[in-house]
């Protein structure tokens, strides 16, 4: 096996086992039989777990991206742009996962300082991203929210990563359908 598609597989294992498991509950032990190779192998592409979790959030962010740049290009509405990113939070719900960042986000304390500032950064590019298509959805009139549009973009982040959280303990009834009406029934009240 090649040491990039070995990374790949690592990366795309621990993904799996953060956003069901969570940072902490997991080891390299967990990791290693998950992939099919030893631990020292895990060791060689990532001396530490902290090394794993920046590279998988710096994978995440250029996903993030990318997702971001292709929904940008491919609706023409703001209300469309924002049901899409919406949508990303559904997919992830109905697997029954939650957000590999906000899995992160509730180990804080226990993650190193580039680790923690890498998941306070995708949080931040998320709610600026979602502020600006707000803004110009209440510019062009397709809202009429008279708050701030940052204020919004927190919450609704905030809802949707709760929202991913609590969906797990609620036996199937998802719970971001429910965010979503209320977030744009908020957005278009006068």
């Amino acid at each position: 096996m090649r040491a990039n598609e070995t990374v790949v597989r690592l990366l795309n294992a621990a993904q799996l086992l953060i956003q069901e498991r969570g940072y902490n509950a997991f080891s390299y032990k967990d990791l290693a039989e998950k992939v099919g190779i030893r631990t020292a192998s895990i060791h060689y592409h990532f001396a530490a777990k902290a090394d794993l979790g920046l590279a998988l959030m710096e994978r995440y962010v250029e996903e993030l991206d990318r997702t971001l740049a292709s929904i940008d290009r491919t609706r023409s509405t703001n209300k469309a742009k924002l049901k899409s990113f919406i949508k990303l939070y559904r997919d992830t719900e109905s697997c029954g996962a939650i957000c590999l960042c906000g899995s992160l986000a509730s180990d804080r304390e226990t993650l190193s300082p580039p680790l923690q500032e890498a998941v306070a950064a995708y949080i931040e590019r998320s709610e600026t991203w979602i502020a600006e298509r707000i803004s110009a959805g209440i510019q062009q009139g397709e809202f009429s929210f008279a708050g701030k549009p940052a204020d919004v973009a927190a919450t609704l982040m905030s809802s949707l990563q709760g929202g991913l959280i609590l969906s797990r303990s609620r036996s199937g009834r998802p719970l971001l359908a429910t965010i979503q009406r209320v977030f744009f029934s908020a957005l278009e009240a006068a």
